[in-house]
C-alpha cells in the first residue's frame, strides 16, 4: 500500500517539478539578459533586440512605468532606416498604456505605429481593438474591413 502511494505523489508532483523548473529557467534567462545589457559599457548604444526584448520581460511582469519609460529612452535614437523598430516600440508603449487602461494614449500611440506603416496586420489589429475597447466601434469596423481587404489581397 504505500509503494502505491509513493507511485501517486511521484506522478504528482513530477508535472509540478517540472513546471517550476522550467519557469526558473525562464527567469533565470531573463535576469541574465538585463545584467548584459546592465553591464554594456555604452548604456546609450544597446541594440535594438536587446531592448525590445527587455521590454518584453517588463511588459510580461506587468511593469508598465518601466517598459514605456526604456522605450521612450532608446526610440530618440533611432534611425529614420529602422522603421521597423521604431514601429515595434510604439506598438509596445501604446500596449503597456492599454494594458493600464489609459486608451486614449494608447490610441495615440497606435496611431502613430500605423501612419508609419499602415499595411502591416498587428497595427490594424492593435488600433481596431483600443477603438473598440474605447466605444468607438464604427472606427473598429472601418479598420476590420480594411484588414480583411489587405487578407484578401495577400491570398491572390
Amino acid at each position: 500500500m504505500f509503494e502505491i502511494y509513493l507511485i501517486l505523489a511521484t506522478c504528482f508532483l513530477l508535472p509540478i517539478c517540472y513546471l517550476i523548473t522550467n519557469n526558473l529557467i525562464y527567469i533565470y534567462h531573463q535576469l541574465k539578459s538585463l545584467k548584459n545589457i546592465e553591464e554594456t559599457k555604452n548604456i546609450i548604444y544597446v541594440d535594438n533586440k536587446y531592448i525590445l526584448y527587455a521590454a518584453n520581460i517588463y511588459i510580461n511582469r506587468k511593469k508598465w512605468l518601466d517598459c514605456i519609460t526604456i522605450l521612450e529612452l532608446y526610440m530618440k535614437q533611432i534611425r529614420i532606416s529602422e522603421l521597423t523598430i521604431l514601429v515595434k516600440y510604439y506598438n509596445c508603449i501604446g500596449l503597456c498604456y492599454q494594458c493600464a487602461n489609459i486608451y486614449k494614449i494608447a490610441t495615440q500611440y497606435y496611431l502613430k505605429a500605423y501612419n508609419k506603416a499602415p499595411l502591416i496586420r498587428q497595427n490594424l489589429k492593435n488600433l481596431a481593438n483600443i477603438y473598440k475597447l474605447s466605444g468607438d466601434i464604427e472606427s473598429a469596423s472601418e479598420l476590420h474591413q480594411k484588414l480583411i481587404r489587405l487578407n484578401k489581397h495577400e491570398d491572390i
